[in-house]
């Protein structure tokens, strides 16, 4: 039976050979000129019916001319330059607005001053009654004195003559303009019918149809006519009816001034072209039949001198190979050459050289494995490692894993785990399916923990030989390499835990200042701010989203300096706080108190300040002090008390405020860090944009005032990284630069400071912030009759609790941070908010006093 199926495939495998070696590349070639003939035929019967196409809408232009010898005539006449100049109406209606009475093909006529403005006109033609409302017409007679072309009028199409009023000579100056024009008819398309030997139509984009034939409809332009609207030319298609092909061509119908007014269709049947592709097709069919009789032919020949003779010579040859005696030749064989013969004596020898060869390749190659510092061993459908595998396996496992479960022996204290690996492979032993195989194969782990040591390991399928009923088994063994790479491991997150603590020692070194303005925000909201909260006569949830916001706040700040150890706990609080504002019954102030002394949060900066400590040394407490004017804040402060009580004088108050202003700073100082914190984390969220703009003057300010809302602004720079600018890829598919624009903007105008911070992203999502306010109970009231506007909506984002994000991360999802930004305004009284355009970007607005911010005129 093996033998049969051998057969059968050898044979059925040169039929294949045959078929893609010969058949195919002939009936390709033959497909190939067949269609090169038939687009070349479909090329000339283009061509032709294009042309017939152009030369019918250039025929209805000539038609222009017909009429351009009449207006010539009356407008080379001296007596009617005389009646223009004398602006005699009653002559010029007389002796020109008589015209399409008198001469036949002549349906409306106008004269007009130079002006435009309609002196008398025939016809009742809308568009020249009073002035002349085609203003091409006098832009072309600037440059052309006479001239014919189409328009399209409230009468219908016509084709219209222009000439200027003149004297008899044509030498005198114009004084006016003579138009005649004649409306376009059925009766002329059938003249272009009878000229062209072809069916033409007219679609005009005012709904008039012309047809030579009532078999042509105007639903057939109509098609055409919107695919015009939308860009598109020229169209041809060579369709098939009954025995003929018929050639259809569709073109823009162009007026005067060059506008698509409507769309010119031509029919012409093609005889010669029927009849050549049918001529063709024929002859295609006659040379295939040819082709495979021959082929037929030549297959039976080859199978009988030289596949029986090969099938016997390579089941001997089968027999030596395998080590066995060949006792009798089979008769093709004996019948064969000597040198076939002597070379199945020579096989034979080199099966035993290379049995000898094998066995010790065999050995070579154990040692090989056993040095690699690699474990290498096989397992069966049964799931169990077979005899041969490296020493390195037994330093791995420590112990003989013969025989052993590779679940057990990959998760020897996990036995769910264990349980999913061995189901897996057995989900790939039982499929048949190849592709669904490589995807079970995918699932298996890469790395695992084994006796406390990190492994790599790789999978490698190695398939079986056929099966005795002639089909794929799955079967065979899968290699598994296992690699230690505990080493390795413990080197990269020790290198990792070095990144950042390099990152947050250079951060905290290039923002020395807003270090010690964070730290010592921080201090004294954990000892000052909530031992005040305590006293207050607000509600627990008010407080709790107080110290929320001020968490929220101290969390993004501290992950612009890189904390390592406080930026995860902070996070961890926020999740705390957030689940206590979501119970229906809230802790009690006292409660609450307790609760967060016992987190000692002022010990939280330690861990930090440590690290800081081991890499620069004393330094870490000079970077600690803020100085004004060379004085520490606490000095500075004091003296400003001191003076206070000292200097009563309305001259002394002044030259007090002036001294005030030593101490103040340019906004620009207090949100100078942003950009190169916006950069950073697009980069890390694969973003790209360009060199950030901070443009603005150098405006002073009092830094303890707007500290609160410089800091908050990080809720905005994280807002537009996170859902405001688009990847790269979505930029470019949107016909954008790749790089994104972000800039600040600071403008002072009497008394108000504005603030700008804007992007070129994607814009605000209004619907989604509209559903999501819908779904808190966030939404104000509203009806149909006064909708809300998408500057209220926009405005949304601001409101606590509100955010677009589904999950939660370490940098948005809460729905706070916008909110505080607000509430850090408002406690300045000034105002935020936010303007948005989808597609085109997104600008947050703050205005602040500014007399409130810098307080220097305002004494006493």
């Amino acid at each position: 039976m093996n033998q049969i199926h051998k057969r059968r495939s050898f044979m059925r495998e040169l039929l294949i050979w045959v078929v893609l070696l010969i058949v195919a590349p002939l009936v390709a070639v033959s497909f190939l000129f067949y269609q090169h003939e038939i687009s070349g035929m479909n090329k000339i019967e283009q061509e032709k019916s294009i042309l017939t196409n152009r030369t019918a809408q250039k025929l209805v232009e000539r038609l222009g001319d017909t009429i351009l010898g009449i207006t010539v005539t009356n407008g080379y006449w001296e007596d009617n330059r005389q009646a223009v100049l004398n602006h005699d109406l009653v002559w010029i209606q007389d002796n020109v607005g008589v015209v399409p009475d008198v001469v036949p093909n002549i349906d409306f006529v106008a004269e007009t001053d130079l002006q435009g403005n309609v002196l008398v006109q025939s016809g009742d033609v809308e568009e020249l009654k009073t002035k002349v409302l085609f203003p091409f017409i006098l832009a072309k007679f600037q440059k052309e004195s006479k001239f014919s072309g189409i328009l399209n009028t409230s009468k219908g199409l016509a084709i219209v003559a222009v000439s200027p009023v003149t004297s008899n000579k044509g030498e005198a100056d114009p004084v006016g303009i003579v138009i005649f024009g004649r409306l376009l008819s059925d009766e002329i398309i059938v003249g272009l019918k009878d000229t062209l030997q072809a069916d033409i139509s007219l679609l005009v984009s005012s709904g008039q149809f012309f047809t030579s034939t009532k078999e042509i409809t105007a639903e057939q332009l109509q098609i055409y006519m919107n695919g015009m609207k939308t860009g598109g030319g020229e169209h041809f298609n060579l369709e098939r009816r009954g025995e003929l092909l018929v050639a259809q061509s569709a073109a823009p119908f162009l007026d005067m001034e060059g506008k698509t007014i409507g769309a010119l269709y031509a029919e012409l049947p093609t005889r010669s072209t029927t009849e050549a592709a049918d001529r063709l097709r024929i002859l295609g069919l006659c040379s295939l039949g040819g082709m495979l009789l021959l082929l037929g032919l030549v297959i039976l020949m080859v199978r009988q001198r030289i596949i029986l003779p090969l099938r016997h010579f390579t089941l001997t040859l089968e027999e030596v190979a395998a080590g066995r005696t060949v006792k009798e030749l089979p008769k093709h064989v004996q019948h064969a050459e000597a040198q076939i013969v002597g070379a199945i004596d020579k096989i034979m020898q080199w099966n035993q050289v290379l049995e000898r060869t094998v066995a010790e390749r065999t050995g070579s190659i154990r040692s090989l494995l056993d040095n690699a510092r690699q474990g290498f061993m096989s397992i069966g459908p049964d799931l169990r490692v077979k005899e041969e595998y490296s020493v390195e396996c037994t330093r791995i496992f420590k112990q003989d894993i013969a025989g052993l479960q590779l679940g057990a022996l990959f998760y020897a204290a996990d036995v769910e785990e264990a349980t999913l690996l061995e189901s897996i492979l057995a989900e790939f032993y039982s499929e048949q399916d190849e592709w669904k195989r490589e995807l079970i194969f995918s699932l298996l782990p890469d790395e695992v923990l084994i006796q406390g040591m990190v492994v790599q390991v790789e999978f490698k399928y190695l398939s079986d030989v056929e099966s005795a009923a002639g089909q794929t088994a799955v079967g065979g063994a899968i290699m598994v390499m296992l690699t230690d790479i505990t080493e390795t491991r413990r080197l990269e997150e020790q290198m990792n835990r070095e990144r950042k603590r390099l990152q947050m020692v250079v951060h905290v070194i290039t923002h020395s200042e807003d270090y010690a303005q964070i730290t010592r925000s921080f201090e004294t909201f954990c000892n000052t701010e909530l031992v005040e909260l305590s006293g207050g006569n607000e509600s627990v949830e008010n407080k709790l989203l107080e110290i929320y916001k001020s968490i929220h706040t101290f969390k993004g700040s501290f992950a612009l300096l890189q904390f390592m150890h406080i930026v995860p706990k902070l996070h961890e609080l926020e999740s705390e706080l957030m689940e206590l504002l979501g119970r229906e019954v809230k802790p009690t102030w006292r409660e609450l108190e307790l609760w967060l002394r016992s987190l000692r949060l002022n010990e939280w900066l330690e861990e930090d300040s440590l690290v800081l400590k081991e890499a620069l040394g004393d330094a870490t407490s000079e970077m600690g002090i803020e100085y004004e004017v060379k004085l520490t804040k606490e000095q500075w402060q004091h003296l400003e008390r001191e003076l206070i009580m000292r200097l009563t004088l309305a001259e002394d108050r002044l030259w007090l405020a002036g001294l005030r202003k030593w101490r103040f700073k340019p906004l620009k100082a207090l949100i100078q860090h942003y950009p190169a914190y916006l950069s950073e984390l697009a980069e890390r969220n694969g973003l790209l944009l360009h060199p950030i703009e901070l443009n603005g003057a150098d405006i002073p300010v009092d830094p303890d005032r707007l500290n609160g809302l410089t800091q908050s602004l990080i809720h905005i720079v994280r807002n537009i990284v996170i859902h405001g600018i688009e990847s790269p890829e979505e930029r470019v598919e949107q016909g954008k630069d790749e790089y994104a624009t972000v800039s600040f903007s600071i403008e002072q105008e009497q008394n108000e400071l504005t603030l700008t911070i804007s992007d070129n992203g994607r814009g605000i999502d209004l619907e989604a912030v509209k559903s999501r306010a819908e779904s808190s109970g966030l939404l104000p009231t509203h009806n149909d009759t006064t909708p809300l506007s998408n500057e209220h909506i926009a405005n949304l984002i601001f409101k606590d609790q509100l955010s677009t994000t589904k999950h939660t991360t370490e940098w948005s999802g809460r729905g706070i941070g916008l909110a505080a930004v607000k509430a850090e305004a408002e406690k300045l009284g000034g105002t935020v908010r936010v303007s948005t355009s989808k597609g085109r970007g997104t600008a947050f607005i703050v205005k602040l006093p500014y007399e409130d911010i810098s307080a220097v005129e305002r004494v006493g």
